[in-house]
């Protein structure tokens, strides 16, 4: 069973941040609801009318100081608030999705704080907590479960590390600065505060490599590529830069020169993949498109307005539109057409591209799915159903009847018959689906999010 991501979700669309650490993490799609498939993020796309920034727990205290040990049901809160409101969550209302969820990290930082580990500034978490709430769907998305250190590491100020070199911790967010919690290949704490390793050191496990260094072959650290580098056949992605404005942080591999070559700018000459590879061309700046078609070459631009021209990549048309009637290569390859979303029988890719209350199945806008229909996630079924395991199903919720066969609970457990709320951490359960992190170890639920299990 799939569980819900975390509250503060900062945007790097890519998406995002490399915050989850696979093993022992609780990962799952962002949109994913417990038990059924990932949803797409249609706002507003829920069962009952989803909750507004502000609404619920969290909006009544937006602007003021949050005390740690106030913190876990405002957390909680505003991950509905996102889950609810951007990610198209059928929860039955804003009450039972704070009851199915969990605090993840937050024993951890109450530990911490208390132990000195760190310094927690309630000011700027208040802060924090209102800049979310200003905004929730565009402050971002991440793929796995963040846990409180990490969230709050995007909001300076929030947490001020007090661990120096040699000193125990369990977060990165523990240690000062230029250091990093090593946990060992098993990822459990305590972990020790470090420096990060030098070219030629080792980065198995939880290692990290410092500033300008990467993983590479034989997971050892090796210096990361760099525009004017020599190279073979191919550059390794260097993404330099964030936001909307065109960067060449990018890499490709010039074969005439071989060397690693930035990212063409706007008007400058580009050329299609080759296989997949974009190194035998050059490649366009980050948040520029390739206008070349098939083979060809063409130039770098920004992103089309309605009417403009559009390739398979989202950069080509402007947010809000999509590519219509573009075909990538052989005799007819040519660019296809920005336009608004589509109307029933139109072809899409997905179902953003779909007028409102619509859905993208076998590439073709339609009506929302009915019982027994076929979706991705929640937003895909007609009014009162949800997404289990791609079907949808009338939403059953706790009090309500069930069974583990052909009538799923949403959001919650199926106990001797009836839907039951999912339980907390350190609560007894019998497996993995009964808790809300999806984690039962020794008979307990447990949050893995900053240390495994033991």
């Amino acid at each position: 069973m799939l569980k819900s991501d975390a509250w503060l979700c900062l945007a790097l669309t890519t998406s995002l941040l490399a915050c989850g650490r696979g093993s022992g993490r609780v990962s799952r799609d962002a949109g994913a609801v417990g038990g059924q498939g990932g949803s797409s993020f249609t706002a507003g796309a829920g069962g009952s009318a989803p909750p507004t920034a502000g609404a619920g727990g969290g909006g009544s205290v937006a602007a003021a100081p949050i005390a740690v040990t106030d913190l876990c049901p405002i957390f909680t809160s505003d991950l509905c608030i996102y889950l609810m409101q951007c990610g198209g969550e059928r929860y039955k209302d804003l009450d039972q999705c704070k009851r199915e969820l969990d605090c993840y990290g937050m024993t951890q930082l109450l530990d911490s704080a208390a132990n000195h580990r760190v310094t927690y500034d309630p000011s700027k978490v208040g802060a924090c907590h209102q800049t979310f709430l200003a905004s929730p769907c565009t402050f971002g998305s991440f793929i796995f479960t963040p846990d409180i250190y990490e969230v709050l590491s995007f909001c300076p100020g929030t947490l001020t590390p007090n661990q120096g070199d040699g000193d125990p911790c369990v977060s990165d967010g523990e240690c000062k600065a230029n250091l990093y919690c090593y946990k060992g290949a098993d990822w459990q704490c305590p972990g020790v505060c470090q420096a990060k390793a030098q070219n030629g050191d080792s980065c198995a496990g939880s290692a990290q490599c410092a500033s300008g260094l990467t993983c590479g072959t034989g997971q050892v650290c090796v210096p990361a590529q760099k525009a004017g580098d020599t190279c073979d056949s191919y550059c390794n992605y260097s993404f330099a830069c964030l936001g909307s404005d065109p960067c060449p942080g990018n890499i490709w591999c010039d074969q005439s020169s071989h060397t690693c070559q930035p990212g063409r700018l706007e008007g400058e000459a580009c050329g299609t993949l080759l296989n997949g590879l974009a190194d035998h061309t050059p490649i366009c700046a980050i948040n520029l498109w390739c206008n070349a078609v098939g083979t060809g070459t063409g130039t770098c631009q920004r992103a089309s307005s309605q009417g403009g021209p559009c390739s398979g990549t989202e950069l080509s048309c402007a947010k809000g539109l999509h590519c219509d009637g573009y075909v990538s290569d052989g005799a007819g390859a040519k660019l296809g057409t920005c336009v608004g979303p589509a109307p029933a029988g139109s072809n899409c890719s997905s179902t953003s591209d779909c007028q409102t209350g619509m859905t993208c199945t076998g590439g073709v806008c339609g009506a929302l799915a009915p019982a027994g229909g076929f979706c991705y996630g929640d937003s895909d079924c007609a009014a009162g159903l949800v997404c289990n395991s791609q079907t949808c199903a009338p939403a059953r919720y706790p009090g309500a009847s069930c069974n583990t066969t052909d009538q799923p609970c949403a959001y919650s457990r199926c106990m001797n018959g009836t839907c039951q709320d999912l339980l907390k951490v350190g609560q007894a359960c019998a497996g993995p689906d009964d808790c809300a992190t999806s984690e039962c170890v020794n008979g307990f639920c447990y949050d893995s999010s900053v240390c495994n299990a033991p």
